[in-house]
């Protein structure tokens, strides 16, 4: 009888839904954001700021994101955006919280390098962003429907200083800009407490990771918390068992910036692309889809 009771009262607590925390605590929100053109540098730059005979240079750089080293190395997935949430955030009786977050790595590469004519060597000079080393912080507003939901939507305006590293192919002589702050702003986004299949999470305590893009780990960051942003707790076309990926579109000067959750290296052979997805854009709406997130290979040292 003692068993059967047992054994009913285990099922039961089993068959209970997740329960939802009241406080948000501290920690991490990894990103990977799109390559489809939209990640962009405009810079116009005198004679003479890559060498004293070099030429002016007005550019449209395109960027693409660039895995952000970690160590340990790899545990945060092809990430290429990491931004720290400062504190714990306790929702009040609306059932909204708000706490203060900054911009801790922000990792992206050229699609192709830029030319430069006047100085010895290469014509061609490659290029990286990184976040710059004085950042400012922002709000989050983070709302759920209900004190027993597990998730919910936030809304932000990010704020980043990008710094830009030019560095000639061949010499590796580096030149940098620092550029002046970029705001993008989100509204509605989703979040659940923890993310779904394929999420990358990790809770193995503090973790370092590469800020100015050299490929060497500079600054400690706290681990991914119970703020998975960027995942839903409902269904979604193409994932049907939540949570599932939200990615999240941002709006940035005269353009739209999407991110979506970041996809885990694979332990083995790659099962498909980093975040499969179909995107579609309109005079007035930019449409996405999210089919899956797959592992990718780790082909950076990280």
């Amino acid at each position: 009888m003692r068993k059967t009771l047992y054994l009913g009262l285990v099922l039961s607590l089993a068959a209970l839904p997740a329960l939802a925390d009241n406080t948000i605590t501290a920690g991490i929100d990894i990103w990977q954001t799109k390559n489809d053109g939209n990640t962009y540098a405009d810079v116009t730059l005198p004679a003479g700021f890559f060498c004293t005979t070099s030429a002016a240079l007005a550019a449209h750089i395109a960027l693409a994101g660039d895995p952000v080293a970690t160590s340990p190395s790899g545990v945060l997935g092809a990430t290429d955006t990491v931004i720290e949430r400062l504190g714990d955030a306790t929702f009040n009786t609306n059932n909204q919280a708000t706490v203060n977050a900054i911009v801790r790595a922000a990792s992206f590469k050229s699609t192709s390098p830029v030319s430069v004519t006047g100085c010895a060597g290469s014509s061609l000079w490659d290029v990286k962003s990184s976040a710059a080393p004085t950042q400012s912080a922002f709000p989050i507003t983070i709302t759920r429907p209900s004190s027993t939901a597990t998730g919910g939507t936030f809304s932000s305006t990010v704020t980043i200083s990008p710094r830009l590293t030019f560095t000639q192919q061949g010499s590796g002589v580096q030149r940098t800009l620092d550029q002046a702050a970029i705001s993008f702003t989100t509204s509605g986004a989703e979040w659940t407490h923890q993310p779904g299949s394929g999420g990358v999470t990790y809770t193995g305590g503090s973790v370092q990771i590469d800020t100015d893009g050299n490929g060497v780990v500079d600054t400690t960051v706290p681990h991914t918390s119970n703020f998975a942003a960027g995942w839903s707790a409902y269904t979604k076309t193409g994932c049907s068992t939540a949570p599932c990926p939200a990615p999240i579109t941002h709006t940035a000067p005269s353009h739209l910036h999407y991110v979506a959750p970041p996809p885990p290296y694979c332990k083995a052979t790659p099962i498909g692309a980093a975040t499969t997805t179909k995107a579609a854009r309109t005079p007035n709406k930019f449409a996405t889809q999210q089919l899956a997130i797959a592992c990718v290979a780790q082909t950076t040292a990280q």
